[in-house]
């Protein structure tokens, strides 16, 4: 199927998956390229994606170029290769997968810091929102849901989405979740933060399980004892149980 947009034509090729627009991936004589067409109510986001991804790509930071814009319609941006981190993460639970997410946090964060502390968090901080390319970089995507805010709340956010994934809570996780807080605490000078993320990190759970209806009560379950015990004592407790 032929469209013309931005003033070329392109070739639909296939449409990948997403749960809030349409995404494809297109070609035309220049190549490939990724395009979102957005959906209501999600289009009111359309120019916070666009404007995040112009900025952080001109600081450097492993995001897909944005290419050409319409707001509120579509975004056309460099097609990224690679596998879903949610999925190599799942399969191979590595040490330097923590390293790679503290280290793309920290420059994403200091990209749009403010004296205050405050930033511009990517929101929405999950695995599958992060690809690895085959030459080891990882690059984040998907940032219609960015808002200014404390970056605890991104690293609660992706260390609930590393702990909640199936093979969920297991030592492997919750070592690799420690490894994540204290390589990023390292690279922006915060050395005492796994307290401070207790709550962040209950909250995110809280947000899956009422999105997940038939994990509710597990989440549920995890993130009140999360409170309970706080983070640092939390994590012991995951560590020691018995390796499937």
């Amino acid at each position: 199927m032929q469209v013309h947009l931005f003033g070329s034509e392109f070739r639909l090729l296939h449409r990948l998956k997403s749960k809030k627009n349409r995404v494809y991936l297109v070609e035309n004589r220049d190549g490939r390229f990724l395009l979102k067409v957005y959906r209501a109510p999600h289009h009111q986001h359309s120019a916070v994606e666009y404007r995040v991804l112009r900025e952080a790509y001109r600081k450097k930071a492993a995001v897909p170029q944005p290419l050409a814009f319409t707001e509120k319609k579509a975004l056309l941006m460099e097609y990224l290769t690679g596998e879903n981190l949610c999925d190599r993460l799942n399969h191979s639970c590595l040490p330097e997968y923590a390293d790679m997410l503290a280290a793309w946090f920290a420059h994403f964060h200091r990209c749009f810091g403010r004296p205050s502390g405050i930033t511009l968090l990517r929101g929405d901080s999950n695995l599958r929102n992060f690809i690895i390319h085959p030459d080891g970089t990882l690059f984040g995507v998907d940032f219609e849901e960015a808002v200014t805010g404390k970056p605890d709340r991104d690293i609660g956010q992706i260390c609930a989405s590393i702990l909640d994934t199936e093979p969920a809570f297991t030592p492997a996780k919750a070592a690799l979740c420690r490894r994540l807080i204290a390589r990023y605490g390292c690279c922006t000078g915060r050395r005492d933060l796994e307290q401070d993320l207790t709550g962040p990190i209950a909250a995110a759970l809280r947000e899956s399980a009422r999105r997940r209806l038939r994990q509710r009560r597990y989440l549920s379950r995890e993130a009140a004892l999360l409170e309970r015990k706080g983070l640092p004592r939390y994590l012991d407790l995951v560590m020691k149980k018995p390796q499937a």
